[in-house]
């Protein structure tokens, strides 16, 4: 056990590791809303939804075919985002991991940060056919 503060977050399971959201990003966690799709988006913008006042992008971060999960809203580059994809495992304060920048020790295991910038990334790097529904 490390003398550094905690770390309050969110734990999620994504793509079967266990990952962490710390509480500086996350928003709120919300029932998924129904989904308005956006033509011409590339495949893991699922599309934009209405959820406590604000429409936000939702984002798909499994890589794979959306299933019910929570709709997670983050603050990314100061803009609010949805993401699905991940189940949220737990709330609360975690030790950090002092082996990797963002990690804690959630369930006995490193978890380390969801990588919300290289998601956003590969969404920018991807071409976007408007008009092509």
């Amino acid at each position: 056990m490390s003398d550094a503060p905690k770390r309050g977050g969110v734990l999620v399971r994504h793509d079967g590791a266990l990952k962490f959201l710390p509480a500086s990003v996350v928003v709120r966690i919300a029932t998924c809303p129904p989904i308005s799709r956006v033509p011409g988006a590339p495949k893991p913008v699922l599309g934009i939804a209405y959820t406590s006042g604000e429409i936000v992008p939702v984002i798909d971060v499994s890589g794979a075919e959306a299933r019910a999960t929570p709709l997670i809203v983050c603050r990314y580059l100061g803009e609010p985002v949805g993401i699905v994809g991940c189940d949220v495992v737990e709330t609360g304060l975690f030790e950090p991991d002092t082996s990797a920048e963002g990690a804690v020790i959630a369930r006995g295991a490193p978890a380390r940060s969801l990588d919300l910038a290289a998601a956003f990334a590969k969404l920018q790097s991807t071409h976007w056919t408007i008009g092509e529904a």
